[in-house]
């Protein structure tokens, strides 16, 4: 069943990126035991609760439950479904860009339909599968913002307009939302710009933060270059980095890169490979720019080597603006579904 409300987000869903990531965790699934699970919820008419204990991974080394990672992309799909079989084509336009408005037969609810029949629907289904992703592992993460600006006065008054009285107000707010989202054992990498204040009130502010925390370097960074500065508090601190994630590679740079490492690398079955993370312009006119460079590109073809037709460039560029998550740090999965929505908007205004 898991594994039908994927393909069927699939088929509606628009972007590389998004379709990378419901394949890749479509890839995870075991479908032998998701359709088992779904034969025998028919014929019982009962509802599994933990879709952790229906879903393995083909790696050996888990336990079985899905993370929580996995889990945002099948929300994804469910919120999708969802949206769909209640014919609430606007708000599937507003929030995740897909439109299918011109569909007069509805032919997208009778698909809809044939997915999770009208009995098993009404008894509460699609909730309790939802509801059962709360309950999903949550192993160690790699999470990503950029711009938390910690003790900057300034930006509850200008640029950013931050809803804060003030810089106490605002320190106190990220520190709560940091530490509720964040375990232990995440990786955070902060792309820039965690702090304008000195060095000792940076390192009180980074004693309460969980989480083993990595350091892009962002141009406000200055406490960087102070002596009482602890640089063991970061994991290591680096102008620009290139990790693996879930299979894929990732660029981290304060600045975006607009012709980045690995931009045209891409899997056989032509989903991306690498992404581009960034900060610095936060959400002003220069980001505004940056967008229209990402829609330029992704709008030109080209015929690259080994290809019989030209095809569209890959741009998967993702700013992390802290305000553009509400202040907590996300993992790749989850920014590419932020991103998506805020394009989809972008398209609709």
């Amino acid at each position: 069943m898991v594994t039908r409300l994927l393909d069927f987000a699939y088929t509606l869903s628009e972007g590389s990126d998004i379709c990378a990531s419901i394949l890749r965790v479509r890839g995870l699934l075991d479908v032998e035991n998701t359709a088992e699970c779904a034969e025998n919820v028919n014929k019982s008419g009962e509802i599994v609760d933990n879709i952790g204990e229906v879903c393995k991974t083909r790696d050996e080394t888990s336990d079985g439950a899905i993370t929580k990672n996995d889990a945002t992309i099948v929300r994804y799909a469910i919120n999708v479904y969802e949206m769909v079989r209640r014919g609430r084509y606007e708000s599937l336009k507003e929030k995740y860009g897909i439109d299918i408005m011109d569909d007069i037969d509805k032919k997208w609810i009778q698909k809809a339909e044939e997915i999770i029949p009208d009995e098993l629907y009404s008894s509460g289904y699609v909730k309790r599968l939802s509801k059962s992703l709360k309950g999903t592992k949550v192993p160690a993460r790699k999470l990503y913002i950029a711009d938390l600006h910690f003790f900057h006065d300034g930006l509850c008054r200008r640029m950013d307009n931050r809803p804060f009285k003030d810089h106490y107000e605002m320190n106190e707010a990220m520190i709560r939302i940091w530490n509720e989202n964040v375990t232990d054992k995440d990786e955070v990498y902060i792309l820039g710009d965690f702090s304008i204040a000195k060095a000792q009130s940076t390192n009180e502010v980074l004693r309460k933060l969980t989480g083993k925390k990595y350091l892009i370097i962002g141009n406000h960074d200055y406490y960087l270059e102070d002596k009482v500065f602890d640089t063991s508090l970061f994991e290591w601190i680096r102008p620009y980095a290139e990790i693996g994630d879930n299979g894929r590679k990732v660029v981290l740079s304060h600045y975006p890169i607009l012709c980045y490492n690995g931009q045209y690398r891409k899997k056989p079955d032509g989903t991306a490979i690498t992404y581009m993370l960034y900060g610095h312009v936060h959400n002003t006119h220069d980001e505004v720019l940056v967008n229209k460079f990402i829609q330029t590109t992704r709008n030109t073809e080209v015929l690259s080597k080994g290809l019989e037709k030209p095809e569209p460039i890959p741009c998967n560029m993702i700013n992390c603006f802290c305000m553009f998550s509400n202040y907590v740090p996300l993992t790749l999965d989850e920014w590419i579904i932020v991103d998506a929505e805020r394009r989809a908007k972008m398209n609709v205004e």
